[in-house]
């Protein structure tokens, strides 16, 4: 251990937030670096190709107790399935706490090791370089995620998420696009193998009738939830009404 190294200390609450907060992640990389500030833990992924990035915040006091330090926290996980499955070796009647070592390093506090610890049992998970991970500047961040200057919108219910989500899995070739048509009497959804029409009235900003489309792979990367969806010149914008989660995915040129 370093002398400069700082140990901080976390009584987990509850993992299961934690869990469904990771799988959000997951969902679109397996290498993720969490941040923690003020009172929220938080994580911003994207593709490799970066045509898709996202971003998703919980409240810390959903998750786990303790004090939390003056500077931002970034802990790298190398494979956040690994992260996930830590949990599945403690009970839930166990006092399950998390030590972090972290160094100060630029004005932020870097995580190097995580112990989660019960009575019983330590796990041990060696955290990755922040560097390698494709780390997403906030300023970058907020700029591809704002609703400003989008063409049209509307919002989705949760259910109309799902029965999207089941069609596409009709068709087997994820390279196939899917399609939202806008025109004056509504909002098509259209894959290579359905059409479902999600939408009979014109959405809101609506002028003329117009096509946005995506690889139909990356609708599998968006949490399926009530949503407002806002289409842009050059993306598409999930923004989750049930949890604080964004999502952006880069439209395709047909």
């Amino acid at each position: 251990m370093g002398k400069n190294t700082e140990i901080l200390k976390f009584r987990i609450t509850n993992s299961q937030n934690f869990v469904s907060f990771l799988k959000k992640l997951k969902l679109v990389d397996k290498s993720v670096p969490l941040e923690i500030e003020r009172e929220n833990i938080f994580a911003k992924v994207k593709t490799s190709d970066k045509s898709v990035i996202k971003y998703v915040e919980i409240p810390l006091a959903d998750v786990m107790e303790g004090s939390i330090p003056e500077e931002r926290l970034k802990i790298g996980i190398l494979e956040i399935g690994k992260l996930m499955d830590v949990f599945k070796y403690f009970g839930p009647e166990e006092d399950l706490n998390v030590y972090i070592d972290s160094q100060l390093y630029d004005g932020d506090l870097i995580a190097t090791k995580l112990k989660f610890s019960s009575s019983s049992l330590d796990i041990f998970v060696k955290c990755a370089d922040i560097s390698l991970l494709g780390y997403i500047d906030d300023k970058i961040q907020k700029t591809i995620h704002t609703t400003e200057g989008s063409e049209v919108s509307f919002d989705v219910t949760r259910e109309t998420f799902q029965k999207i989500s089941s069609l596409t899995g009709i068709e087997t070739n994820s390279e196939e696009l899917l399609n939202f048509d806008f025109k004056d009497d509504g909002v098509t959804v259209r894959g290579n193998s359905f059409q479902y029409q999600i939408l009979d009235t014109p959405a809101e900003g609506f002028k003329e009738s117009k096509v946005f489309t995506i690889y139909k792979n990356q609708f599998s990367y968006i949490d399926q939830e009530s949503s407002d969806i806002h289409f842009h010149e050059n993306r598409i914008l999930f923004k989750s009404n049930d949890s604080d989660s964004v999502i952006a995915i880069g439209l395709v040129e047909v």
